[in-house]
């Protein structure tokens, strides 16, 4: 029994989890669309994938990235998101980020909105995003 306990400290002390932080999201009228924004870190020793996100808020979440084309911007679409061995990916304006399309009601400052992330490796991780 010390044997298994002193083995879950030490996976746990190394940080062998995916976290997710600094997650918030912007305000939306129903009907529109916001974006979600969060990082990932992952301390462990392989990559991991997120592939799909949920929520009860929408009918409709896409992983997304801003890209320059000649000297226009735009968004797009992207099926997934790696996450290198010991890397973080951050989602922010202006680069990554999360589609939140065909809200079913108003998002409005202060509100928390729960989101089903899914992971490849580390399987699902529900976060709360506060809109500001």
């Amino acid at each position: 029994m010390i044997t298994l306990f002193a083995f879950l400290i030490l996976f746990y002390s190394q940080g062998n989890i995916l976290q997710v932080k600094n997650q918030w999201l912007r305000p939306g009228a129903k009907g529109m669309g916001t974006a979600l924004y969060f990082e990932v870190e992952n301390p462990t020793d392989k990559p991991d994938t997120l592939y799909k996100i949920t929520s009860d808020i929408s009918s409709m979440i896409q992983l997304h990235e801003t890209y320059a084309k000649d000297e226009l911007m735009g968004m797009r679409e992207v099926g997934e998101f790696v996450i290198e061995p010991e890397s973080s990916l951050e989602l922010k304006p202006g680069g990554y980020h999360i589609m939140v399309m065909k809200l079913k009601r108003d998002i409005k400052k202060s509100d928390e909105i729960e989101f089903k992330l899914h992971f490849k490796n580390a399987g699902s991780i529900i976060i709360r995003a506060k809109v500001k």
